[in-house]
Parts: structure tokens; sequence; C-alpha cells
């Protein structure tokens, strides 16, 4: 489990609140898939296959561990944006965690908590 903040924590799983969930986050701007199906697709594995479905792909470790990882923050920015009333739902919580979390693994309540407080940072510049 990976948690950020303080408690109560708003939990950013399937378990939880699911629009803050990969499984259940769905991209307009990529013909409504899942956070989930575009980061796992996008894996590359050492024999050169790629576009797997999450089902195949998930809890395997691509070569391409550092691009995966930034095109999962991209995709939560872009969510985040195509949704922005979670942007207050993000800000009001004292804490995020992700049930299913890992160290060194791509984290719904990192990428979130990440968000939250580049926005909280820019609301203190204004």
């Amino acid at each position: 489990m990976i948690k950020h903040g303080k408690p109560p924590y708003l939990e950013c799983s399937s378990k939880g609140f699911r629009r803050l969930s990969a499984f259940y986050a769905r991209l307009k701007s990529h013909n409504n898939k899942s956070i989930e199906e575009i980061y796992q697709a996008a894996k590359v594995f050492d024999n050169g296959t790629t576009g797997l479905s999450w089902h195949v792909a998930k809890g395997r470790m691509p070569i391409n561990v550092e691009e995966v990882h930034a095109l999962y923050s991209v995709l939560w920015n872009m969510y985040i944006m195509e949704n922005p009333e979670l942007l207050d739902v993000i800000k009001c919580a004292s804490g995020l965690s992700d049930f299913y979390g890992q160290a060194s693994h791509a984290c719904q309540a990192t990428e979130l908590w990440r968000i939250r407080l580049i926005s909280m940072d820019t609301e203190k510049v204004r």
C-alpha cells in the first residue's frame, strides 16, 4: 500500500473512489480507453512484444520502464485536465492512498498527490 499525506486517506483504487482508479479513469482524448489500458499497452518487453492487453502486461517488468512511468504521469495530467472537478476532490483530501500500490511501480496515488502538490504550489504563487 502506498500513502501520501495524512489520514484520513482518500483511496485511489478500485477499492475506493473509482474515478481516481487507473482502471476506471478513462480519457476522452484516447478513445475512452482507461489509463491502465494505455499504460500497459505502452510497455515493451525484452522480446520486442508491445501493445498487450492489461491482463497480459500487468505485473510484468518492461524494458522501457522510464518511458512508461513518464507516460503514466502524462496520462494522469490529461485525465485531471479533462475532469477538472477532480482537482478539487484531491485538493480537499488530507491524504491519498493506493491499496495496490508498490514501491518503484507506477502508482495512481503518487501521481495524484504530485498533481495536488503542484496545484497547491501554483495557488501560493498567485
